[in-house]
């Protein structure tokens, strides 16, 4: 710590000082070293006496500390900020004067003494203050204009004041009014000026300064009145020191001038990426979003087919030798099919979406794109596939069979190796252009992308993944021996919030007019009907054979409402109520039992409560509904009639 000393000798120095301060009685007081103060306390001392009320010094106190702003350019006003220490201090406090040109006589560095009798102390926000109390006695004021001097001894002791180092996220209470530095930050948004331009009723302006470090921010907060508002901030990286503040857990800094931002390195946190395998960079995940602090970039290979239209132009797969991963673009891409990519990942955001770990990126964040080599496909079983530990990875699956030969595509399907083992197929995309082709009705090899979206699933790319050559060995369990005879319940969820809907399907061979058919609610137990719907209401009041119709939630998420043909307050159902589909007044299928309540919802496939918090899947084997609910429930999910989804799985919506 390096310290001056000024001696009384220099008279000349306080006769300049008086020239340019304007005060009717400037008459220094004794310079604190030379005087004894009664009833000495430090200034961590002082703040303890706070214990949430307004503290009151009625005896002689004394406290001290070394002064760590300034208003000379006019970003601090009426009121200086002291800590106790000028290296690695404990304690900070505001002192509030109703004066100005403060800086003039309480320099950076001059160490003072506070007289604190007749003052008082208060805590805002984790914000020591001095001052005299307010007209309502329940805060302070500022200590008036001709007051103060009496109050503050300025000592003989200048020093030089080392702001403590610390990272953004080391930053908190504790660290309130002292003198702090960040190292590796930029401003967030490049070409912003300090504090212009801004409207007639703004005093302060904030600018965002984010950490290269964690990405965590901190705010620079800026007097509109400063002599440095028309400054730009520079467009460069480095380091920051000003006093530091909080309030609602937001970080805040005070400069005293443009000398406290020293950015002189390339703007940029992410500049020069090292290399690293996807498989280091899937581990940083915790758990919940995670943004990507190092450095970094991945070379990786696209393994899903944009051309083919069965993937978005927002999402794609892609791996290393280490791993896989689904990317999702908040912009659009164009992506193909073996492109080899780096990403520069530092800065990004992994999440987890139904189950998918994803990187959260843009194109821009692609830094190189050449043709690559597509990955061999990793020859696995269904059994190892059903572990959920080829996520995102393209595998190849031999002796590989659909369950039901009459759907598309686009369709929910399973596929086996042995007629009784399942893997899920991601139906395709409406517009791929395969979606419309019925599945093939032989067996062979299956090359696709593991998922784990809501359950372990494959995606296939494009047709040329299926390469069924060999007989057929199982029977289909929809071959067409058993048609529907009427419409029937084919989907139920009972979602978070207002997600909720009702899907009947038409299997019956022929279009069905929906005039001589309607809904009714049953809620809480009720043996009456307490909510009826007719369906004649729809615009179109056909259903064609093979189509479903959906009623909604008006509420419900766009994904249901995208899916949905009519939005009903009949819709507006918890896990207790019992809803009908009802034919020239005669019920043909029911969900619950109409007048029992069950408590929260119905046990389903062994599921407790499985009509609250869950979505019901009606099997591809069931061709038509029953008015018997518990046939229907069943007791186990082999003799079931529904497949019980998790809460808020609305994947097959629509999609019968």
């Amino acid at each position: 710590m390096k310290t001056k000393n000024i001696f009384k000798p220099i008279g000349l120095f306080f006769i300049i000082l008086c020239s340019c301060i304007n005060n009717e009685d400037f008459s220094i007081p004794t310079l604190g070293e030379d005087k004894e103060y009664v009833n000495f306390k430090s200034l961590s001392d002082i703040a303890n006496l706070h214990q949430g009320n307004l503290v009151t010094f009625e005896e002689e106190t004394t406290t001290s500390g070394y002064v760590i702003s300034s208003d000379k350019d006019g970003n601090f006003y009426k009121s200086i900020f002291i800590q106790d220490t000028p290296t690695d201090p404990t304690i900070g406090v505001e002192i509030k004067i109703n004066d100005t040109n403060l800086s003039a006589r309480y320099a950076i560095g001059r160490k003072i003494f506070i007289n604190l009798k007749g003052l008082f102390l208060n805590k805002t926000h984790g914000n020591y203050q001095i001052g005299s109390k307010n007209t309502f006695g329940n805060g302070i004021e500022r200590i008036s204009v001709n007051d103060y001097v009496y109050f503050i001894d300025r000592s003989s002791e200048i020093s030089d004041v080392t702001p403590t180092l610390l990272d953004i996220s080391e930053l908190n209470e504790k660290h309130t009014n002292t003198l702090i530095k960040v190292n590796n930050v930029q401003s967030e948004i490049k070409g912003l000026q300090y504090a212009t331009p801004n409207s007639s009723s703004e005093y302060v302006i904030n600018r965002s300064i984010i950490s290269c470090n964690t990405s965590e921010k901190l705010i620079l907060t800026n007097s509109v009145f400063t002599s440095f508002k028309s400054l730009f901030i520079p467009d460069k990286k480095g380091s920051i020191t000003g006093v530091f503040n909080m309030l609602d857990d937001k970080k805040y800094l005070t400069i005293r001038n443009t000398n406290d931002i020293d950015f002189n390195e390339e703007y940029g946190c992410f500049n020069n990426p090292t290399e690293a395998s996807l498989a280091d960079i899937k581990s940083l995940f915790t758990g919940v979003e995670t943004k990507i602090n190092q450095n970094s970039k991945i070379k990786v290979v696209v393994t899903s087919d944009l051309s083919e239209k069965n993937i978005t132009n927002k999402e794609a797969f892609a791996q290393d030798k280490t791993a896989g991963i689904s990317l999702f673009f908040s912009d659009i891409h164009n992506l193909n099919l073996g492109d080899e990519i780096e990403i520069a990942v530092g800065g990004l955001n992994l999440t987890e979406n139904n189950g998918v770990l994803q990187l959260n990126l843009t194109s821009s964040n692609i830094i190189n794109k050449t043709t690559g080599s597509l990955p061999v496909p990793e020859l696995i079983t269904i059994e190892q596939a059903l572990s959920g530990n080829y996520e995102s990875k393209l595998v190849k699956i031999e002796n590989v069979q659909f369950k039901d030969l009459t759907k598309n595509y686009a369709s929910e399907n399973t596929l086996t190796s042995n007629c009784t083992n399942e893997l899920k197929i991601i139906p395709a995309k409406t517009d791929a252009s395969f979606a419309n082709n019925l599945v093939s009705d032989k067996k062979g090899v299956i090359t696709g992308v593991m998922t784990n979206f809501n359950g372990v699933q494959i995606h296939i790319r494009n047709k040329t993944d299926i390469n069924f050559t060999e007989t057929y060995t199982c029977t289909s369990v929809g071959d067409g021996s058993e048609s529907s005879t009427d419409l029937y319940f084919s989907e139920y969820a009972e979602g978070s919030s207002n997600n909720k809907y009702i899907e009947i399907y038409n299997g019956t061979g022929t279009t069905i007019n929906l005039a001589n058919y309607k809904l009714q609610l049953y809620r809480n137990g009720s043996s009456v009907a307490t909510k009826e719907l007719e369906l004649n209401t729809l615009t179109n009041t056909y259903l064609t054979n093979g189509e479903v119709i959906v009623i909604y939630n008006s509420s419900a998420n766009s994904h249901i409402k995208n899916e949905g043909d009519l939005s009903s307050s009949l819709a507006i159902f918890n896990g207790d109520d019992a809803i009908s589909l009802i034919k020239n007044d005669v019920i043909i299928d029911v969900i619950g039992t109409i007048g029992e309540d069950p408590g929260f919802g119905w046990k389903v496939a062994d599921t407790d409560n499985a009509t609250k918090d869950h979505t019901l899947i009606r099997k591809t084997i069931i061709t038509k509904g029953t008015k018997d609910w518990y046939k229907s429930a069943g007791t186990n999910a082999s003799n079931s009639e529904w497949e019980v989804k998790d809460k808020d799985d609305f994947s097959s919506v629509g999609k019968k």
